[in-house]
């Protein structure tokens, strides 16, 4: 690699997801249905992964890195779905089939009857899931099934901010799932407001200087 990757910059990622992680974490308590309980499941996954896609950056696995990033969409997607958009019995079936391991169904599918169920709330949040998924798809597939691309991130000398972006993509995934379930919830947004002024300022000082 060329310049190397700079310790504190990728801690101030470290703590945005462990302030995130945590903010989710308080709002849990008071969890009233089992709905709500398995979209937490499930943002306890993207946390999961985003505070991996930080290690594996910090110790120079890019690819790797990457290669999460569809598995942190598919989680911010799916628990937000069955948190607003998927019907009880739909739920019931989405339970049942994970637990037998079986696949539940196109992501993007249920990313347009996300944004459509969203829509009825908040006109302003229509649209937002299946752009996500058609802008990132191509991308991170290529990433998730080891293309020419993501095999080479390991073997060949990249910029830094190639390493950063990925710290910032998925840290803002954290970001929106969070932020969907403040809106509907009707929950204070001042302290997810103040992470994301610290994001917007991480990213700027991870630009090029």
């Amino acid at each position: 690699m060329g310049e190397p990757l700079r310790g504190e910059k990728i801690q101030r990622y470290r703590e945005l997801v462990e302030s995130l992680t945590e903010l989710g974490r308080s709002h849990a308590k008071s969890i009233r249905t089992k709905r709500q309980q398995l979209m937490y499941f499930y943002f306890v996954r993207c946390a999961g992964l985003v505070s991996g896609v930080v290690v594996l950056v910090e110790h120079n696995h890019l690819s790797a890195a990457y290669a999460l990033e569809k598995s942190i969409v598919d989680a911010v997607i799916n628990g937000l779905y069955i948190g607003y958009a998927a019907d009880d019995t739909e739920v019931e079936g989405l339970v049942s089939m994970k637990l037998k391991g079986k696949e539940t169904g196109s992501v993007r599918k249920r990313a347009a009857k996300l944004d459509a169920a969203l829509s009825k709330h908040r006109k302003y949040m229509a649209c937002q899931f299946v752009e996500l998924f058609e802008k990132t798809k191509e991308f991170v597939n290529e990433f998730a099934h080891g293309g020419v691309l993501s095999t080479s991130l390991d073997v060949i000398e990249y910029s830094p901010q190639v390493a950063y972006k990925a710290l910032a993509d998925c840290t803002l995934l954290m970001i929106n799932f969070l932020g969907n379930v403040y809106i509907l919830e009707n929950i204070d947004l001042s302290p997810l407001n103040a992470l994301m002024e610290k994001f917007k300022q991480a990213r700027v000082d991870l630009s090029p200087q």
